[in-house]
């Protein structure tokens, strides 16, 4: 397998993986900033764990690879989820996943800023028909349409981009060291305007599970993507959880999206299924993207 397949296969798992968070935010119905607390711990903890288990006694080695590079990402992940969450609480998981899935645009102009990289036809080809899915579910009427939450979305999408970009420009270095201290970041901030939210048993199990496990695993696999892929086509794949994230809060939370969220969510994957498959069969190339 190439390294450009195994980073497209890595990133679509950590995706994958990542796609059920806006199901379990929207379930607890907490305070945003008292979730952050200790969503941004348990995600510190277990990255740590994860890392450990990687590196073992090379990972202060690893940590100090990641330089000014890694502090830039640690920032860009911890605002970014600052933003998500106050995103899903304010403006619900269909408007924030969907205003999410322009970090692939925004990745693409600062790589074009930043890294002098092209971008390749079928991936501009890709945006242009992903940015039609996306203007379909904004211009959907459903209530609870809200300004500041769709700022947070915007603020959080730009930020991981900026990560995404962060991370391609060093791509022989990886980034996911960086992220515990953007967690830990999050969780400093949570627990100084929020605190410690009243949830359920259950609720806080699904936040453990979430937060400590699946969020970690997730998040390594993806930051590894940057390093055999460009952040444009990392945030592309991540269109997958736009579309998979609110057909979970559907399914079981009956947060019912209208016909037009639907036909937006269609072309989207259909796009990026499409650009993925081309991109599978395309070698590595520094070039263009």
């Amino acid at each position: 397998m190439q390294e450009r397949q195994k980073g497209l296969l890595l990133t679509a798992i950590g995706v994958l993986v990542l796609s059920p968070d806006a199901l379990v935010l929207r379930w607890l119905n907490a305070d945003a900033m008292q979730v952050l607390a200790w969503r941004g711990l348990l995600m510190a903890i277990g990255l740590g764990l994860l890392l450990v288990w990687r590196y073992r006694s090379e990972l202060p080695a690893a940590a100090r690879r990641c330089g000014w590079t890694g502090i830039g990402c640690a920032l860009c992940y911890g605002i970014s989820t600052l933003g998500f969450v106050q995103a899903i609480s304010l403006a619900g998981a269909a408007n924030t996943l969907l205003i999410l899935s322009i970090a692939p645009l925004i990745a693409a102009a600062l790589a074009w800023c930043f890294l002098g990289e092209r971008l390749a036809l079928r991936t501009l080809l890709a945006i242009l028909i992903c940015l039609g899915g996306v203007l379909l579910i904004v211009a959907d009427r459903s209530p609870g349409n809200s300004l500041a939450g769709n700022a947070w979305a915007l603020a959080s999408a730009t930020l991981l981009a900026g990560n995404f970009t962060l991370a391609r420009s060093r791509p022989r270095v990886d980034m996911s060291p960086s992220l515990v201290p953007g967690a830990l970041l999050v969780s400093l901030l949570g627990f100084a305007f929020g605190g410690t939210p009243a949830l359920s048993a259950p609720q806080w199990a699904g936040l453990a599970f979430m937060a400590g496990v699946l969020l970690p695993l997730a998040f390594m696999l993806i930051q590894l993507g940057p390093r055999r892929i460009s952040g444009t086509e990392v945030g592309l794949l991540l269109l997958l959880e736009v579309v998979l994230g609110p057909l979970w809060v559907w399914w079981l939370l009956d947060e019912v999206p209208g016909d037009q969220v639907l036909l937006g969510g269609a072309i989207i994957f259909l796009a990026l299924l499409g650009h993925s498959l081309l991109s599978w069969r395309r070698g590595p190339s520094s070039a263009s993207v």
